[in-house]
C-alpha cells in the first residue's frame, strides 16, 4: 500500500512480519551530502519515536518513507504532519 503525503511518502508492507518496523530513506537527489541526509533520517526518526506511545502494540507492518521534497522552507513542521496523516490512514493509532 502506498500513501502519499506533501513531503514525504510511505510504503507498507501487505504481509505482517514479526514486529513493526519503520525505515526512511533519502535519495542523493534530494539532499547531495551524506551528513545532510543522516540529519533528515535522526528528524524523521525523532518524530515517529514520538508518535510510537499512541500506537497499537498489535500493529505488524513495515513502514518505508520516502522523502520527496526537501525544498519547502517548514521541510521539517510539514514532514511531522504527513507522518502522522500517514499512520492515521495506516491504521496505526488506537
Amino acid at each position: 500500500m502506498n500513501i502519499p503525503g506533501i513531503c514525504l511518502y510511505a510504503k507498507i508492507s501487505r504481509n505482517d512480519s514479526a514486529k513493526a518496523g519503520f525505515a526512511i530513506v533519502v535519495s542523493k537527489k534530494t539532499e547531495k551530502t551524506s551528513v545532510g541526509r543522516h540529519q533528515i533520517k535522526r528528524k524523521l526518526s525523532a518524530c515517529i519515536e514520538a508518535s510510537l506511545p499512541q500506537m497499537q502494540s498489535d500493529f505488524k507492518k513495515t513502514v518505508v518513507f520516502f522523502v520527496k521534497d526537501r525544498k519547502n522552507p517548514a521541510f521539517y513542521d510539514q514532514a511531522e504532519k504527513d507522518i502522522q496523516e500517514i499512520l492515521t490512514k495506516a491504521h496505526f493509532f488506537n
